[in-house]
């Protein structure tokens, strides 16, 4: 760790005696330096001019001898220097620069005698050079060479250091002890406030308030804090008001939802048992002009249920209550499935359906009744747009670094759409255009339901599609969906939008499904030209924008972005990648038949459960006189004698008199429910074995499915298959 990190991580306290102390010491070691600076010049011009003193005297004592060649009163002359300690050596010269005389300095070894040289003084490393001419009248009579040491200097400036030194440790001693005096006048409001912060975190008391010392900038900090905390405390009261009236209202919408889906489908339960009926009453009459009429108030009935469970479909996932029963399945059976029920779509337009990669795609974990509901919902549309033409359904198994995928991608050669429509395409409610829907009818839910589907299991659909030639839907999910995807989702609440522009589908996907899982809405396009006209339809919060693509690159895209002001401040990212097994068999129900009741499907399910002796006694427990009296023309006319009750607690009473070998159950009931009835028949052993076949129009939760498990044997997810599959789904279901 670095000094500047380590300094970072310090307290505030610890901070400012730092900058104190070092403030005072540099500002005092500057000082200091100056003045010893100052000393050593001064000193130094003083010695150069003391020894010029002694330089010019010497000259004027020995300018005699010089005139009369006395070299030993020269000497003489010289030998006067020892009382200068700190002259080491001095050299007489005459006019012609001959020696004349010399001193040394006792102690001092003799050099080798120096040149005379110009008047001009000089420091050395360790000493200071001096020269001088003798001058008399005018004439020049020799010179002098002066050598002195710098002992002194050396011992002035050692002393100077040693008081700076001790200077200095008892500056920074008082300077420390001032500075944790006052420093602590700044820091300690500074470490309530933290010690407040820490409090608030952790209790979630907003009521506690730090106390202000001082009128200053940390007292209109601790004001500002007060303040905040006031509003964090007013706007908690808010939030818990406002979160116990949205735990409300989601507990009432659930409500609403299990409660309507009843409401709505147990009436036509009545419509569209008794309708089948009719048609049977009519068809042994003979009177075929009758059937027609019956077919068609069929029909109607049967697309209205289509209708009232997609709407409640998709309110079930913009509230948060859709729930994923995840299983291991083959995907070659669900293929044979799928094709087999989507056959009679295929052949009105005269089309042909070819299914590919299904015998070695393997297994895959995920939830069957979903997956089947979204490939129906797509071949459905391409049987629907597509006349005289062809249909492929090809599904492979792709490798991945995190785990396999499985692709299933479905081709038609159908009218197509125009970039336009593909963005428009996934929302619900909304079809191509106007023309489309009055052409080919239907309610514009199918692909946003299965497109929600498909993301709530950690996937997608994305599409590609020429007008005139046909399109491409690609459905991608993982292989094996995550079991955390089988909680309740989050209520829809997505944090934005963003557009992905990018034409490698691949990357894309994955993209997508990054910010899918993120609580990102996602609007996708392949191309540039589709990317600008997406961005203008939909003015995403932001754009990640592909560089490398055919056409309009990735840097035309943005520019066009930028030109337009529309569009021109959402920001943009650029990026270069080049690279229902139902839900019964979960609960182990006898059996589980959805309203409005399917008489075949009925049948079929009820001579499973035939005893030996016919016929064999059954006992319906339901509330609405309708439905009651479908349910019981259908097991009369299969052979079975049937006894009726209204409620649970009316059951129990006609298990007393006797034990049935069927028993068919609603759950909503006045007097005692469906569940009150399974949890008291279940605790009697007398009658544990006893087949319960569940019965309802109401969307079971979780938590209700949770209270039927181990209670009932066989449950079939409601409305899942069409009339044909269910036929085949319960003859699987009476081999195992």
């Amino acid at each position: 760790m670095s000094l500047k990190q380590v300094f970072r991580s310090l307290s505030i306290r610890r901070k400012l005696t730092i900058i104190v102390l070092g403030t005072s010491a540099a500002a005092l070691l500057v000082a200091c330096i100056s003045f010893i600076a100052y000393d050593h010049f001064a000193f130094s011009d003083r010695m150069v001019r003391d020894l010029e003193v002694v330089g010019d005297g010497i000259g004027v004592m020995s300018s005699a001898a010089l005139s009369f060649d006395l070299p030993e009163s020269g000497r003489d002359i010289l030998s006067a220097l020892r009382v200068y300690p700190h002259i080491a050596e001095a050299c007489l010269f005459d006019a012609n620069g001959k020696l004349f005389a010399r001193y040394v300095r006792a102690g001092e070894l003799p050099r080798e005698i120096p040149a005379p040289e110009p008047e001009v003084p000089a420091f050395l490393p360790r000493e200071l050079v001096l020269y001088r001419n003798v001058v008399k009248d005018g004439e020049l009579l020799g010179s002098l060479h002066l050598r002195s040491d710098l002992g002194e200097q050396r011992a002035r400036f050692s002393q100077y250091a040693r008081s700076v030194l001790v200077v200095l440790l008892f500056s920074s001693v008082v300077a420390f002890v001032l500075a944790s005096w006052l420093t602590r006048l700044i820091s300690k409001p500074i470490q309530d406030l933290v010690d407040i912060e820490t409090r608030v975190t952790t209790t979630k008391d907003y009521s506690v308030r730090a106390v202000k010392a001082a009128d200053d900038e940390l007292g209109r900090l601790i004001d500002g804090f007060n303040e905040m905390l006031v509003e964090i405390q007013s706007r908690d009261a808010e939030l818990t008001i406002a979160k116990e009236a949205a735990e409300e209202a989601s507990r009432a919408k659930s409500s609403f939802l299990a409660n309507m889906s009843h409401e709505l489908r147990t009436p036509l339960n009545a419509i569209i048992g008794y309708s089948e009926m009719l048609q049977e009453e009519v068809a042994d009459r003979g009177l075929p002009e009758l059937g027609s009429d019956l077919k068609k108030v069929h029909g109607a009935g049967r697309h209205l249920l289509a209708l009232i469970n997609d709407i409640l479909d998709l309110s079930k996932i913009e509230s948060g209550k859709m729930e994923l029963l995840l299983e291991t399945f083959e995907v070659r059976s669900l293929l044979e499935d799928v094709e087999s029920t989507i056959h009679p779509l295929v052949e009105k337009n005269h089309n042909t359906l070819v299914v590919k990669g299904g015998a070695i795609a393997g297994a895959m974990h995920a939830d069957v009744t979903r997956l089947r509901q979204v490939l129906f919902n797509l071949l459905s549309n391409a049987c629907k747009f597509t006349e005289n033409g062809s249909i492929t359904l090809e599904v492979a198994r792709e490798r991945r670094e995190m785990g396999d995928d499985m692709v299933f991608r479905l081709t038609d050669t159908g009218i197509g759409m125009s970039p336009d429509q593909q963005v428009r395409l996934f929302e619900a409610f909304m079809q191509a255009d106007a023309s489309t829907s009055r052409r080919f009818g239907g309610t514009g839910l199918g692909l946003a339901i299965s497109r929600r589907f498909c993301q709530m299991m950690g996937g997608d659909v994305t599409v590609s599609s020429v007008l005139g030639k046909g399109s491409t839907f690609t459905v991608r999910l993982p292989a094996t969906v995550p079991e955390r995807a089988t909680r309740e989702l989050e209520p829809a609440r997505p944090v934005g939008t963003v557009l992905v522009i990018d034409d490698d589908r691949d990357a894309c996907d994955l993209l997508a499904r990054a910010l899918t899982r993120e609580g990102f809405r996602v609007v996708t396009a392949a191309t540039g030209d589709e990317g600008v006209a997406a961005a203008r339809e939909h003015k995403p919060d932001a754009i990640t924008l592909d560089v490398l693509m055919p056409g309009m690159d990735g840097w035309a895209v943005l520019k066009s972005l930028k030109a337009d002001p529309e569009v021109a401040r959402i920001p943009v990212v650029m990026i270069s990648m080049v690279d229902e097994r139902d839900m019964g068999r979960a609960l182990g129900a006898a059996d589980y038949i959805p309203k409005p009741i399917d008489r075949e499907r009925l049948a079929a399910v009820l001579r499973r459960f035939r005893g030996p002796h016919s016929p064999c006694p059954a006992v319906i427990i339901e509330d609405d006189p309708a439905s009651r009296e479908v349910l019981r023309r259908t097991l009369e006319q299969d052979g079975w004698r049937v006894c009726e009750a209204t409620n649970g607690r009316e059951g129990l009473e006609l298990l007393e008199a006797g034990a049935p070998d069927l028993i068919l159950l609603d759950l909503m009931m006045p007097e005692m429910d469906g569940f009150e009835f399974v949890e008291a028949l279940r605790a009697n052993a007398a009658w544990a074995d006893i087949p319960v076949v569940v019965v309802t129009a109401r969307d079971l939760s979780g938590a209700e499915r949770e209270r039927l498990e181990g209670r009932v044997r066989k449950v079939l997810q409601k409305g899942a298959l069409s009339r044909d599959a269910l036929a085949r789904e319960i003859r699987r279901i009476a081999r195992l």
